[in-house]
């Protein structure tokens, strides 16, 4: 039973990162051609994917309780510790910062017509809130997965 948990854990946040990072990847591409109509349609199935995101990295949270229960992990183990701030870190970052985002994106390519970018998209995209939060998001995964193979200071 542990190891299907474990399964579980790892399906959930892969699917999650999947979704999260995705479509963010296409639609900097997309940016990448200065078009609107490149990035439109890719903007509206972004901004509808959070609920679904939120409830992937939730199921991949859960799993992830259950199974350092099922595999007799001491909960309070320093890597275990360090998974939680991430994952609340992570969590508070996915329902404010990017959450936002494709929101923004979505209405700003909704009522520009097909063209060059608009100053409010090429904003949206470059602004300095926006890398800062995008770097240290992307640098998340990483951190998570060292943290979870390592096990750091157990």
């Amino acid at each position: 039973m542990p190891h299907i948990l474990l399964f579980l854990h790892i399906t959930f946040f892969i699917t999650a990162i999947t979704i999260s990072y995705g479509p963010l990847l296409l639609l900097r591409l997309a940016y990448r051609t200065g078009e609107v109509a490149n990035i439109r349609g890719l903007a509206l199935v972004h901004s509808r994917l959070g609920p679904v995101t939120f409830v992937m990295y939730m199921l991949g949270g859960i799993f992830g309780g259950l199974t350092a229960l099922a595999f007799g992990f001491d909960l309070l183990a320093p890597w275990l510790v360090i998974a939680y701030v991430a994952f609340v870190i992570a969590v508070l970052t996915g329902v404010t910062e990017n959450r936002i985002w494709p929101l923004r994106l979505a209405e700003a390519v909704k009522r520009t017509p097909d063209g060059p970018l608009t100053a409010e998209i090429r904003d949206l995209f470059m602004n300095r809130r926006t890398l800062s939060v995008l770097a240290i998001d992307i640098a998340w995964v990483p951190v998570m997965i060292f943290d979870m193979v390592i096990k750091p200071f157990s």
